[in-house]
């Protein structure tokens, strides 16, 4: 642990923040891009996976599962589904660094504050959004409700694109114009069908993204170069979460302090930033190793081995943990440690160098994680633990090693290209299938066709699953090769 300990604290306060305020321009992060693609991909398969009782019970949430997929808070474990919500969060924490350390170096603090506080609302405008507009919870008629979620997306790309073309205030009525129609959508299924619009049925993934958007990125701000300052806050946090039961508290009346905000926030939201703000200390480890430029050469590192041994980190956890066997998954997790942190002893590039500081991180959080499993009897994604938060912040840092890797011998590769542009542009995949692709299927009838394999043999069910899903990836792809992101 002496070990763990001194790599975690090498990541020098003064020397981040000189970087931190020399930014330029800092290169495509395409390991980070790729990470968040693999959780945006993820969150698309597994939300169309078919929940059928003959696929096992690692296809699905761990407190989910077959045979009747009801809701079982007591079952420990986590699946690969459990980690794809907080790889998407552990990416936003270290794209926080990337987004707004150049203007921040350039003296520019109240347009950052200004940005972010935009980037909130904005996040609660969609949140509520693709909530009330999503076909599948409109009354009209069916034809209807489907075009209006087409419409709807086609909004979107009014709402959350930057136009450079346009000039200032033609910008802004393109924004004015799909925020109206967006309105009158809303108010026409509110006047003429059993549809009733409500601010507080909204998408609480979104929801959370936006308290984590604001909250955590003035965090960052406020701790920007002192690493162990912001471990501080996460020290507060937790006193707050494991004391706010005392009746009477000072702690109790934080936590429950939302009085008519429980729609968008609530102090439980906060939880996140356990997997968030260890995000962001990627970000910032990624600013200090690579502004300054690579240092060029071959490495002392096989990326290989490296590779493969994050992968095999993320594997023993998640099948040890999923089947309980918790010692096993104890030693196995101590030996692949010891080995990677012998492989990155000696380091020559800024790269390898990257990576040893990113590997210590990780190993830190995953045992923090290990330490805390046997809390509330065991890792759980929902109810989620103090074991969930930081075991699985640990395996983002090794999946982020993994995904660097894999990006720089494959960025060229169809495939893997195609992972780091839905990366690139993931509010777009984020709802590509209920706004636009579910809804054309089933304007076409395609989904009848769909749906006539799964009756022929429960297995081919998963065809559906992977057209879907390789639909909304093909729309992604072709809106980010194109530029035309959605940004908020």
């Amino acid at each position: 642990m002496t070990v763990v300990t001194s790599q975690v604290l090498e990541a020098a306060p003064v020397e981040v923040q000189k970087h931190l305020a020399s930014v330029t321009a800092p290169a495509r992060a395409f390991g980070l891009d790729a990470l968040r693609g693999l959780a945006i991909i993820g969150m698309v398969f597994s939300g169309v996976f078919p929940h059928e009782s003959p696929w096992p019970g690692w296809m699905f949430h761990a407190q989910v599962g077959p045979p009747d997929f009801t809701y079982t808070p007591t079952v420990p474990g986590i699946t690969w589904v459990d980690l794809v919500f907080p790889f998407f969060l552990f990416s936003m924490g270290a794209a926080f660094p990337l987004a707004m350390s150049r203007k921040i170096g350039q003296g520019q603090t109240g347009e950052v504050l200004l940005n972010v506080l935009k980037r909130g609302a904005l996040l609660v405008f969609f949140a509520i959004v693709i909530r009330n507009l999503n076909w599948f919870g409109l009354q009209g008629p069916g034809w209807v409700n489907q075009l209006t979620s087409l419409i709807t997306f086609a909004c979107f790309f009014l709402v959350f694109m930057r136009f450079t073309s346009l000039k200032g205030s033609q910008e802004v009525l393109v924004k004015l114009i799909g925020f109206i129609v967006i309105a009158g959508l809303v108010w026409a299924h509110d006047s003429f069908t059993a549809f009733e619009f409500s601010k507080s049925n909204n998408d609480i993934i979104i929801v959370v993204l936006a308290n984590m958007a604001v909250v955590g990125s003035v965090i960052w701000l406020l701790t920007r170069g002192n690493i162990l300052l912001r471990m501080g806050v996460l020290a507060l946090f937790a006193a707050v979460w494991l004391t706010h039961e005392i009746e009477g508290s000072w702690t109790s009346a934080i936590y429950n302090f939302h009085p008519s905000l429980n729609w968008m926030y609530q102090f439980r939201f906060l939880k996140y930033l356990c997997i968030v703000l260890p995000g962001s200390i990627l970000g910032d480890l990624m600013l200090k190793y690579r502004t300054v430029g690579e240092t060029t050469g071959k490495g002392s590192i096989s990326k290989l081995l490296l590779g493969s041994l994050c992968l095999a980190l993320v594997i023993i956890n998640l099948y040890g943990l999923y089947t309980r066997q918790i010692y096993l998954t104890l030693a196995v997790d101590a030996v692949l440690c010891l080995v990677g942190f012998c492989l990155l002893h000696k380091t020559i590039t800024k790269q390898e160098q990257l990576w040893r500081q990113v590997f210590g991180w990780g190993v830190f959080l995953l045992w923090l994680g290990l330490a805390f499993e046997p809390l509330e009897g065991g890792i759980k994604k929902d109810p989620s633990s103090f074991s969930y938060w930081f075991l699985t912040s640990g395996l983002a840092f090794f999946t982020y090693i993994l995904c660097d890797i894999l990006s720089q011998r494959f960025h060229k590769n169809l495939f893997w290209k195609s992972i780091i542009q839905s990366g690139q542009n993931p509010m777009v995949a984020y709802v590509g299938t209920a706004f636009l692709v579910s809804p054309l299927l089933a304007l076409t009838h395609f989904s009848e066709v769909l749906e006539t394999l799964r009756e022929i043999n429960v297995y081919l069910g998963i065809v559906k699953a992977f057209v879907i899903a390789g639909l909304v990836v093909a729309v992604t792809v072709y809106t980010t090769r194109k530029g035309w992101f959605w940004r908020t």
